[in-house]
């Protein structure tokens, strides 16, 4: 047990034992009562101040203990204490602060609350509950703090044009598309042969007279003006080989003759079979263009820059031609790649010619002025889809590839005609052809079904 702080023992005093207990008043040796002191008579002391006897003394107090409330310590029933207003009544049974126990203290019922069960044989603990000793006091209301600004959200006006312009684009590009679709011509071309490595394009310009483009003195039926032949080889090596038309070539059913007659023979099914014969080559896409077109694709960019180095007055194509370079629009375009009598070079220069005459009219139309514009843009896309004719598996995409495929094949300088032997060679029914080298250029074409064609193997002439 712990010294309260207030006492201090003294060594010269002691605890009074049995031996020194005694009635006041009374001997302790002998039976006689002697009457106490006056000073030390036996007195009674007031505990309260209220009691009502004046004369006895207030019991004094030491340090340690609290000052006495002037209130009673249990309150008569006559005069109640109000109630505090943290104060709610338990039922008389059992009130909230006292739980009977055996001997142990419980657990406080809650934070901030001293409650103890009183033990079965020790004094009487008084439990203090906190929470209803006192009222609570009411925080201390702050000063109203200003509302926050609500936080404004912050827009982003270039992101919202570029996802704009990008629907826009978007938008304007599927509608080109289905346009094109729906005024492509569509025929049935394929042969349905095996398939070869890589990708083969065939390009065929027809040179119908029915349309009046064409005006060369000739009535004959229906041919194939150009051939181009465009592959694409496992390694992904371009060519854009031009075949002439009067190429001389086994025509399957036929028998031997120009190539383009094929053509009138059996339409566009039997030229993709003697080119398939010829080459080695399955041909996967076939479009045709007619050339009664290639004044309106021509005029539709704007017309396009052409260079030739002679001077020409062709009665039979029209053109008259200045040697040098000279914008032209799409009629002499047309009489540009048609004529051929008066060049030196006959059939191959003519092949050249038209070779650039497409290579402008693409690059053109694939220009940034064109694709910004979208009045000329729609005016290039209906020129162009108006004129072309594709096989039934094809699409305006199979167009679109071939164009990426033509301009990647001029980049790399892989365009020209395949090796030839002869210029004006007749044929046993007294025509003049064309004749390939070995007749049927078979080493040049084994090496463009591998890829492996350079430069210097196109646009060999024997004899020249």
């Amino acid at each position: 047990m712990s010294t309260p702080p207030s006492f201090t023992p003294d060594p010269k005093r002691r605890r009074p034992g049995s031996d020194d207990a005694h009635v006041v008043g009374e001997d302790a040796r002998s039976g006689a009562p002697t009457p106490p002191p006056e000073a030390i008579a036996p007195q009674m002391w007031r505990i309260s101040e209220d009691e009502a006897d004046a004369a006895r003394p207030l019991m004094p107090r030491t340090l340690d203990q609290p000052q006495r409330d002037s209130s009673p310590i249990f309150p008569r029933r006559s005069t109640p204490q109000p109630a505090p207003p943290s104060y709610q009544p338990a039922s008389a049974s059992n009130p909230p602060s006292y739980a009977p126990g055996s001997g142990r203290a419980t657990q406080p019922a809650a934070s901030g609350s001293g409650t103890y069960a009183p033990s079965g044989n020790g004094p009487r603990q008084v439990t203090i509950n906190r929470s209803q000793a006192a009222p609570v006091a009411p925080p201390r209301s702050a000063a109203p703090a200003s509302a926050p600004r609500p936080r404004r959200r912050r827009r982003h006006p270039i992101l919202k044009t570029l996802c704009l312009f990008l629907v826009i684009v978007l938008a304007w590009g599927g509608f080109l598309l289905w346009d094109a679709n729906t005024n492509m011509g569509r025929v049935s071309a394929l042969s349905g042969a095996a398939d070869t490595p890589g990708t083969t394009y065939l390009l065929a310009g027809s040179d119908s007279r029915a349309d009046g483009a064409v005006k060369d003195g000739f009535d004959e039926s229906e041919r194939a003006d150009s051939i181009m032949l465009v592959n694409v080889a496992p390694n992904g090596q371009t060519v854009a080989l031009s075949i002439p038309r009067d190429t001389y070539a086994e025509i399957p059913g036929v028998g031997w003759d120009k190539i383009n007659a094929s053509y009138a023979y059996g339409g566009p099914q039997l030229l993709v079979e003697t080119v398939e014969k010829l080459t080695g080559l399955t041909v996967d896409h076939f479009v045709q263009i007619g050339m009664g077109a290639v004044p309106d694709m021509v005029d539709a960019v704007g017309g396009v820059e052409l260079c030739y180095d002679n001077d020409a007055d062709d009665q039979y194509s029209g053109l008259t031609w200045t040697a040098g370079c000279h914008t032209v629009d799409g009629t002499t375009a047309l009489q540009f790649s048609r004529m051929r009598y008066q060049d030196p070079e006959g059939d191959i220069g003519r092949t050249k010619r038209q070779r650039q005459v497409i290579s402008k009219v693409i690059a053109s139309a694939a220009s940034p002025a064109t694709l910004v514009n979208p009045a000329k843009t729609l005016r290039v896309e209906r020129a162009g889809s108006k004129s072309f004719t594709v096989d039934e598996d094809s699409s305006v995409l199979t167009v679109a590839s071939l164009v990426m495929a033509l301009r990647s094949a001029s980049s790399n300088q892989m365009m020209g005609v395949p090796p030839i032997e002869s210029l004006n060679f007749t044929t046993s029914a007294g025509a003049s052809a064309v004749l390939l080298r070995d007749t049927t250029a078979g080493d040049f074409f084994a090496k463009l079904r591998a890829g492996t064609l350079t430069t210097s193997d196109l646009n060999q002439v024997d004899g020249v």
